[in-house]
Order: structure tokens, then sequence, then C-alpha cells
């Protein structure tokens, strides 16, 4: 008999040794932080994987008999047995060196090795470099996304990514398309930098289960969660122009499974600065409240979120005198206002199957109302979008975890309603009304054969109820060609439905009769890209180097064309080229074990057929130099941080046309921006001091014709460079865990 149950052991013991399962589970700090991208690999074995921006992994084809090694830096790794019947929940500790030894600091922004797309994760530390008021803000320490100025009245910072306007990038949050639509130019100021936990940046086309708005790249913005955020998190900050602001986000946990987080901001700036003696305000007067409620249920199938979100932002700027109650029809002063109101409820819902790890399905919506009033000079605006969405997505595995892919549904409604009124005989009076219903399908597949390899190709199928079929197929591939040395590559198509005046609301300062030539189409583009990526060692500290290609060309645009006549802007449908390709190489090394510097050079060439000619869009330096210093001492008691931005010569629109001595040169001086910050942390949190631009550099005459604002040559839109000079600012950080 015992000789049986010896054979029956010996039979049974290799099987349960060598059955391979999925693990899950989340990675964590000490003080209840998920810990993003952290590693976890099989001990003597190749296989392993990266917590996502929540701390979340899952890892498949695990053995009984395998141990994993959990690390991440600036923590203790840690190896442990591997639990398969539920989540693990792992907490790694901060190391322990003391003061005389070294700190090796992780890394705040990085690209994520295991993306089959270019993707560089900035994290919160990454934010906390700079003073971060909002998401236009929030990019001054990262090299892949350029900040731009709009104009010379109304303070409004745009982006731009790989040499093209931000409205080609796809702003989600939390992998809902967000920032879009009426708020696209205004919209990134609408995001408090103290909400943001991480920013995802991905560059090319994007992935097709978002959405086909993604032309030349995607930034996903993740907000705190209800159920890792602080207990409280209040920030105070003020600069030197009179700004205030002050924050609060509170964690609210309510049972096991519920839990609820408070965010909320209020800001106000009532100064009048006038640096150039040109009479107008160089920075709008502005107040703004903003609110968002959310709540987490977790259950052990079942996982559900919903938020709120209510917005108000006032900004009245212009001559000097010029209010939030002043009328812009009826005052005597140039002025610039823009009111919005914004309310939106938003969502996830979605299922796992503890017996089926690789199966689960999930739902996204989004519903708002945004209400935009104001205008310039004597020009009034007004426009209210209505939006829903909503996106379906079922992902599993075609018989084992090589072969993943994603598949749903989606369905967008935009309702437009926009009147502008020139007040001029000559200039542009329109009512826009438009309503889009878009339905789509898609499928995504992800063949991952190894740790070495990824291949993603997907395709989605969209009906829209005005321009009709659009097809939006992408593929991106990944091959870690040798340890450390990663290529990336990718092809995509992208489309969009431009929104002429809203997008062009920096024409609204000037004395420029807007022509409108536009039978209003989708634009459409083709998006094509390679990158290489090392991780590599000098002298046992580690160096990054990023090098990317990419190369965008439109098949239809709308273009809006400053350079027919210094009068006029003229919007047409493309005729001939358009294209954009863009260089960048970056390098990130720890200098010592204090001091990290992260350096990088682009080089751009967007060219556009404006006024018959195929030439360099305006506003944009070919070349420009990035350089970033960042010094913290141990358990970073004390930060400080140097950024250095060199802008190239931009071309300028051509003012030949003009009185002479309102001509301006073809191309604008090249200029530095510098930032400095420094910090002090405590247990309790941090203080800090910094500034901006530095130098003090400042454009030159920004506004044309400036004492005579409401003349025809009058013009605020021409502007390449800072408008406000230095400004030094200081705030507070204050935790309570």
């Amino acid at each position: 008999m015992k000789s049986i149950i010896l054979l029956i052991g010996c039979l049974i013991a290799p099987a349960i040794l060598f059955a391979q399962k999925p693990i899950k589970g989340q990675v964590k700090s000490a003080s209840n932080e998920p810990l993003i991208g952290a590693s976890i690999k099989l001990l003597d074995k190749p296989q392993g994987t990266v917590t996502d921006t929540e701390g979340h992994f899952l890892l498949e084809n695990v053995l009984q008999a395998d141990r994993l090694i959990i690390s991440y830096l600036g923590y203790e790794a840690d190896t442990l047995t591997p639990v398969f019947d539920q989540a693990m929940v792992i907490t790694l500790q901060e190391s322990g060196e003391s003061l005389e030894q070294v700190t090796i600091r992780a890394r705040s922004e990085s690209v994520v090795d295991e993306a089959p797309f270019l993707s560089i994760l900035i994290t919160e530390s990454e934010l906390q470099k700079a003073a971060c008021c909002n998401l236009s803000e929030s990019f001054e320490t990262n090299a892949s996304v350029d900040v731009s100025y709009a104009d010379a009245v109304t303070g409004t910072k745009m982006i731009q990514m790989m040499g093209l306007d931000g409205r080609y990038v796809l702003i989600s949050r939390e992998g809902i398309p967000n920032i879009r639509g009426l708020n696209s130019r205004l919209g990134l100021t609408y995001v408090p930098g103290t909400w943001i936990q991480s920013i995802d940046v991905g560059k090319g086309a994007g992935t097709v289960i978002n959405g086909y708005e993604s032309m030349t790249g995607q930034i996903n913005v993740e907000l705190f969660k209800p159920e890792t955020m602080d207990k409280w998190y209040l920030n105070a900050y003020l600069n030197s122009f009179g700004r205030l602001e002050i924050n609060a986000n509170h964690q609210i946990p309510i049972n096991e499974k519920w839990s609820s987080g408070v965010l909320f901001h209020a800001s106000q700036m009532g100064t009048e600065i006038d640096g150039n003696d040109d009479g107008f305000m160089d920075l709008p007067k502005a107040r703004q409240l903003n609110f968002l409620n959310r709540y987490k249920y977790e259950g052990d199938r079942l996982m559900a979120q919903i938020g709120v979100n209510l917005f108000m932002s006032d900004n009245a700027g212009g001559q000097k005198g010029f209010g939030f109650n002043s009328d812009l029809y009826t005052s005597s002063m140039y002025g610039y206002q823009m009111d919005t109101r914004k309310a939106e409820v938003f969502g996830k819902l979605g299922m796992i199957y503890p017996d089926k790890p690789t199966q689960s399905w999930g739902f996204q919506y989004s519903l708002s109302y945004q209400d935009f009033n104001g205008g310039a000079g004597r020009r009034i605006y007004s426009g209210i979008e209505k939006t829903a969405y909503g996106n379906f997505i079922y992902q599993n595995i075609l018989g084992s975890s090589f072969h993943q892919y994603k598949t749903g549904a989606s369905f967008l409604y935009d309702d437009f309603e926009e009147t502008f009124n020139s007040n001029s005989a000559t200039g542009l009076d329109t009512a826009m009304y438009r309503t889009e219903k878009v339905p789509g399908v898609f499928f995504e597949y992800n063949f991952i054969p190894n740790d070495q390899i990824t291949v993603v190709a997907g395709a989605r199928t969209d009906f829209h109820n005005l321009f009709g079929t659009y097809f939006t197929p992408r593929v991106h591939a990944r091959w870690e060609f040798v340890p450390n040395w990663t290529v990336r590559g990718s092809v995509g198509k992208g489309y969009r439905t431009p929104n002429a005046l809203m997008e062009n609301s920096m024409i609204w300062v000037s004395s420029r009769d807007i022509i409108f030539n536009a039978v209003l189409q989708p634009e459409v583009s083709w998006n094509t890209g390679v990158s290489l990526a090392a991780n590599l060692s000098i002298k046992d500290k580690p160096l990054s180097l990023v090098t990317d290609y990419f190369y965008t060309t439109f098949e239809n645009q709308l273009v809006y064309d400053q350079d027919v006549s210094s009068s006029l802007l003229v919007i047409n449908n493309l005729q001939n080229g358009s294209f954009a390709r863009s260089f960048q190489v970056e390098a990130s090394y720890l200098l010592t074990e204090k001091l990290d510097i992260k350096a990088a050079y682009k080089h751009y060439e967007n060219l556009m057929t404006t006024n018959g000619i195929l030439q360099q869009v305006p506003y944009q330096s070919q070349d420009r130099f990035f350089m970033n210093l960042a010094y913290a001492t141990n358990y970073d008691k004390w930060k400080a941080d140097l950024t250095v931005n060199w802008n190239g010569p931009m071309r300028l629109p051509d003012t030949g046309d003009s009185p002479m001595e309102y001509q301006l040169a073809e191309k604008s001086p090249d200029f530095f921006m510098v930032n400095a910050q420094v910090s002090r942390g405590f247990r309790w949190g941090s203080i800090y001091l910094g500034g901006e631009n530095i130098l003090n550099f400042k454009q030159s005459n920004p506004i044309i014709d400036s004492q005579n604002p409401f003349g025809q040559n009058f013009d605020a839109s021409m502007t390449w460079g800072p408008i406000a000079g230095r400004v030094m600012y200081t705030g507070i950080r204050y935790k309570i865990n």
C-alpha cells in the first residue's frame, strides 16, 4: 500500500511542480503608494514583467517551484514564492543605507521598456521639479513635448509634439479622450498639476483602442486614485506676478471595497502686469475653481469607478483697466474675455475572472457639457459642446499568452453650437452647428513570443454620420535585439475633425479678417516612426540613450494661412503637400550619486503649402536643445533642478504688404529659457522656491501697433517667445498619510 501511495506521489508531484499558471498582484511602497515600473522577474529565467501605472502586474507561465525577484530603484529587492490562488500584495521597503553610503535614486522619467511603441513615463517626482500649476506647465522638464506661446494677450500656452501642433495629439485622462473639441486650446489649463499622479507620453500613432484621433502621439494623464492617494495633500503657491493657488486632495475611506477621493483647486490672479509698457497686460487676470469627486469599488470580480468634475474659469485681459465685468462691445478699451463652465461625469466598469486571469472586460464612459463665452476687441464668441463617449473592451488570449487580443466597440457623440460675430463690415460672421455621431469597432492583436519581441497589429472601423467610414490601421513592433538595446517601429493612420474658430483664437487678438474658404472635412494623416533605446552603464552608473525619427504626411488638412496677407487669415483645405519630419536624440546619465543630467537635441521640418508655397510653418523652431540638471541629497532632503531650453530661429508670417514700420523680419532670433527650483523635504512634505525665465528674456514689441488696437494694423498674434519676464515663486506641499 505504501509503495502505491509513493508511486502516486511521485506521479503527482511533478505535475504540481511543473504546472504553469499565471500570477497577478500589486507592488506598493511602505506608504501604500503604487510603484510604477517595478520589475518582477523569475529567478534564473528570462521571463518577467513590470507594473503598470497603478502598480499592478500579470505574469504568465509561472511554476510552483519558481522564485520571484521584485525590484525597484531606491528600494530593497525581495525574493518571494509565487501565490496562484489570489492576488499578491507586495510591499517594498526603501533602501536603508546610512547617510555616508551611496543611495541610488529611481529615475523620475524613463522609457517604458515593455511598451511596443516609444512611451515615456513622467512620474510625480518629475512633475515636482517645477511648479507645474497645470497640465500645460507639466512638460517643462520633458524633452519630448515642447511648450509654445499662443499670443500676447490671452496668456495661453500650447504644446507641440514632433514639430506639430498639439491638436494632433490625443490627450486622454486615464484612457478616456479628454482635451479635444472646443477645449483643445484651453483645456491644458483645466487640469491642475497637483491632481496628476503620472503622465504617459506616447510618440507616434497610438493604440486603436482609444479611437482614431491619435495622429502624432498620445498623452495619457493618470490622476490620483482614491485607494492610494494621501489622506490629505495640501498645496499653496504664490508667484511674483500675484498668482495665488490653493490645492487640496483628500482621501475618504468608506469600507473594504469602497473608497473615495476629493480633489480641489482654486486660483486667482488680479494683478495687471505690463513689463514692456505697451499699455496691454502681459498676462490676463484669471480666476478658476475646479472640483473633482471620484469613487472606486473593488470587489472580488467586479471593479467600478465613477467621478464628477465641475469647473469654472474667468479670464480678462487686454489693455490695462479692462476687467471681468467690462463689456467687450461697448468698452473704449481693447479687451479679451473668456468665461468657461464645464460639468462632467466619467467612470469605468470592469469584470475579471479569477479562474481565467487572462480574460476580462471593461467599459469606459464620459458625459460632459462645456460652455464658452468671450471674445477679443469687438469680436464676440459663444460655444457650447455636449459630448457622450463610451468604449467597451474585451481581452483574452488565443491558445497561449503568446497570442493576446483586445476587441470591442465604441460610440462618440459630439454636439457643437458656435457663433462668431466680428462686428466688422469685412469680417467673418457665422453660426456653426454640427452634430457628430460615430459608432466604431476595433480589434488589436498582440504577439509576445518572449520578453524580447512584441508585435501589435490593430485596426478599427468607424462610421461617421457626416464624413462616412473611417478605416484606421496601426502596427507597432518592439525588438530587444541584444540585452538593453531595443528598437521600435510604428505606422498608423489618424483622423480628426477640426474646430477652426477655437483653434485660431489667437487670431481674434488682431485686426486680421478671417476668410473661411474651406469645406469642412476631416483631417487625415499617416505617421511612421522608428526609435532606438539603450540602457547602459558607464563606471557603474546608468546611462540611458534614446533616439527617434518620425514622419507625418497629411492626405487632408485644414490650412490656417497667415502668409496670404498681413490683414487676413485664410482657412483652406490642403491643396498641395503637407508633411513633418522630426528627429530627436536624448541622453540621461547619473554624473554622481546625487547629480543627474538629461540632455536632448531636436530637429523639426514641418512644411505646409501656404500662399501657394511649400514652406516651413511659422512659429516653429527647426532646432532646439534641452538640458536638465537634477540634484538630490539622501532621502531627497534637499533637491535642486536647473532646466535650460534653447529655441532656434522661427519663420514668421509674411508681412511684406504692411506699412514699413509694421513689417517683421523673416525669422525670429534664437533665445534661451532657463528655469530653476530648490526644495527642502520634511517628513510632512516640502517647501519650494523657484524661478521661470530667469534670464528675463522677452519678445520685444510683441503687439504690432499697440497704440491703435482698433486700427487696421493691430496684431497681437505674432508671438514667438515669452511676453512676461522673469517670475519667482514659492510654495508648500503638506501630506498626511
